[in-house]
């Protein structure tokens, strides 16, 4: 037997379920979680909006401002509570007016006015819906990406931590006995 001398080095392989590590993972989970809280402060303020569509210019980029700042101070969320009620209170007033069998000419006048800021709010209101829209899509894609990227690098954590030479995704090897979709987990959940 010629060559017996000479071992090659034996080969390592592993595999790992990406998806279980990315969708198992505390990291995915916080991301959801946020973006979950980010489409939902988006929807109340367009819900609330709708409602009471009476803001003056200024009050509507203030209200936007105040209601999606992501970490509102006390004074911030006082300030939007005390918005909402005024805004809230013109629209009461703006119900009554329409009641009225003879309004005066001041109230007529009151009237356009605020018919002309509830069709500039409906105006507004399409902006804002279809911002919010790119806005939750690019921060989505933003998330995944990063989700992706941690998964990905736990698995070449662990992969090279055991000796792997390739670590083949479940998906393309199924029947796999070196399974390490429980270390990629745990490594991917031990970084913060």
């Amino acid at each position: 037997m010629v060559g017996s001398g000479f071992q090659t080095k034996s080969e390592k392989y592993g595999v790992v379920d990406i998806s279980e590590v990315i969708t198992s993972s505390d990291f995915a989970k916080n991301q959801k979680e946020n973006l979950r809280t980010v489409g939902q402060t988006r929807q109340d303020l367009l819900q609330f909006a709708n409602t009471y569509p009476l803001f003056t210019p200024e009050q509507a980029q203030k209200f936007r401002d105040l209601s999606i700042k992501p970490q509102p101070t006390a004074a911030d969320k006082a300030e939007l509570e005390k918005l909402k009620n005024d805004v809230i209170a013109t629209h009461k007033k703006f119900q009554d007016l329409q009641l009225k069998a003879n309004p005066t000419t001041e109230q007529v006048t009151l009237l356009r006015d605020y018919n002309e800021r509830s069709q500039t709010m409906v105006k507004t209101l399409d902006r804002w819906a279809r911002e919010f829209s790119d806005e939750i899509q690019t921060l989505q894609d933003k998330l995944r990406q990063e989700t992706m990227n941690r998964a990905t690098d736990a698995v070449k954590e662990v992969g090279q931590k055991q000796g792997y030479s390739v670590v083949y995704m479940q998906d393309v090897v199924p029947y796999a006995a070196n399974n390490i979709t429980a270390d990629a987990l745990k490594a991917m959940n031990s970084k913060k």
